[in-house]
């Protein structure tokens, strides 16, 4: 079986050229995939999805040692290593696949995302756009470039992006809450309350809403209510595990 640079594959026994993912040749039934790849790849999810990491690791490199650009088993054991921690093996798989499928939004924004965790947000920053123009309207790409952009010091273009975040899905409270940091660092203090105030709606008490709440109120002189703020970040915080609790 031989591929063409269009990524087509010919058929050894008749020579019709068929598409990169043709199973059997059109002309003839010849099979021109590996019959096993299929198989891996299905029991690689049933393993991940039981518990078995280390095995679903296995069956892919499997898979992708036979056919090493597969789209769906290099995006698969990219997630598999970026849980474990492996960013540079998960980053080296997710570009395989976008290499492979230009168009596959999630894979780029995985890719993203762990080059976010790698500390590259000019990389990250990348992924995010690239999902944008596969889908303008992908809220969590919009509000994750808004974070590399907001790491690299790019506040208005982040402010941009968490507004379009904040707009398509209003219910995103975090959104709001980096818009609140955004604005009290350019000094529009009132803009800046209403939005961490936006950010503790619908049941969410977010600690460091309140607390910079309580450092507006106290600059505007309401140590009254800062007080009442701080306490109640006090009981939130009172609230969640320390981290040997959530190691336990």
């Amino acid at each position: 079986m031989s591929e063409a640079t269009d990524g087509s594959v010919r058929c050894p026994r008749c020579g019709h050229l068929g598409g990169a993912a043709d199973k059997f040749c059109a002309e003839c039934g010849r099979f021109l995939r590996d019959a096993s790849i299929d198989q891996r790849l299905l029991l690689a999810m049933v393993h991940e999805r039981e518990g078995r990491g280390r095995e679903a690791q296995q069956e892919l490199q499997h898979l992708l040692d036979a056919e090493p650009d597969h789209v769906l088993g290099n995006h698969q054991l990219g997630n598999l290593l970026f849980h474990e921690g492996l960013l540079d093996l998960a980053i080296e798989h997710y570009r395989r696949a976008v290499t492979a499928s230009t168009n596959f939004v999630l894979a780029y924004y995985d890719l993203g995302v762990a080059y976010y965790h790698r500390g590259n947000m000019p990389e990250a920053a990348a992924a995010f756009r690239r999902c944008l123009d596969i889908n303008p309207n992908y809220n969590a790409a919009h509000y994750r470039l808004a974070l590399a952009l907001f790491h690299q010091g790019q506040l208005t273009k982040a402010h941009e992006h968490f507004e379009l975040s904040a707009t398509l899905t209003p219910e995103y409270v975090m959104a709001h809450y980096h818009l609140g940091v955004i604005h009290e660092r350019e000094g529009a203090t009132e803009i800046a309350r209403r939005e961490f105030e936006r950010s503790l709606e619908e049941g969410v008490h977010e600690l460091s809403s309140l607390f910079h709440l309580a450092l507006i109120r106290r600059a505007q002189g309401d140590n009254a209510g800062a007080e009442e703020l701080l306490r109640r970040a006090g009981e939130f915080g009172k609230l969640r595990p320390t981290a040997s609790e959530a190691r336990t």
